[in-house]
């Protein structure tokens, strides 16, 4: 696997207010570069919804960080429910590599229905899933092979990518500092769930590997392409 960066967005709710919440964190953490963000998606019924945004950590370090926060958001009553996402971001260590990612192959070899259905966040509209919207959405589509399908997939998936709040969010992705916003986690006691998170994280980085150019391991891909829009295994979706 390629080096890679990391750094995560967790909407809670806090005791505090979002600033004290993140200067308690910076002091007993020893995690300086740590930001509060405005976030008015976040609903629970307790005091002090928002975000707490990290900075670029490299990806072990990154992992490592994560469990620690998850841990001090457990010891201090930090609340997470059905309206919090967490958000994953990672990029290449190697900038280059970032402006090569082909989103079609990062859509499509990632099992974005398995992670929602995880995080009991199916539906939710700040995670729109493209293979819901290419295949649940819309009136059935057959092709007589995959290079037709994946013509096809590739432009609609061009005409939607700009949209912020799918499970992956390119919008990051052509700036001089670019990366890919996974949006697909969160939900109920998610920083109770660090295994799980994890998981979820280690698989989001291989699946940036896979949408580099001549990639290997892209066979979910080739699965979810004969399976939703070829004829002779209409009738199963990849979940």
């Amino acid at each position: 696997m390629k080096q890679k960066q990391i750094g995560f967005e967790f909407e809670i709710d806090s005791p505090w207010g979002m600033r004290l919440t993140c200067n308690k964190m910076k002091h007993d953490l020893n995690l300086p570069g740590l930001k509060t963000q405005v976030d008015m998606t976040v609903e629970t019924p307790a005091k002090c919804n928002g975000e707490i945004v990290t900075p670029v950590w490299p990806f072990a370090k990154g992992l490592t960080n994560l469990k620690r926060i998850f841990k001090w958001f457990d010891k201090k009553g930090i609340v997470t429910d059905d309206s919090c996402g967490f958000h994953v971001n990672i990029s290449f260590k190697n900038t280059a590599l970032n402006w090569m990612i082909d989103p079609t192959n990062l859509i499509l070899c990632f099992n974005e229905e398995k992670w929602l259905k995880v995080c009991k966040r199916h539906g939710n509209s700040y995670t729109d899933c493209y293979i819901d919207e290419l295949i649940v959405r819309k009136p059935r589509r057959n092709f007589a092979n995959e290079d037709k399908a994946l013509s096809w997939i590739e432009n609609k998936i061009e005409e939607s990518v700009e949209e912020r709040f799918h499970t992956i969010n390119f919008n990051h992705i052509e700036t001089e500092n670019p990366y890919i916003e996974y949006r697909c986690l969160g939900g109920v006691g998610y920083h109770l769930r660090f295994n799980l998170m994890a998981k979820a994280i280690v698989e989001m980085a291989r699946n940036m590997d896979r949408a580099l150019p001549n990639a290997k391991g892209t066979s979910f891909k080739t699965v979810k392409v004969r399976e939703c829009f070829l004829p002779r295994m209409a009738s199963f979706v990849p979940h």
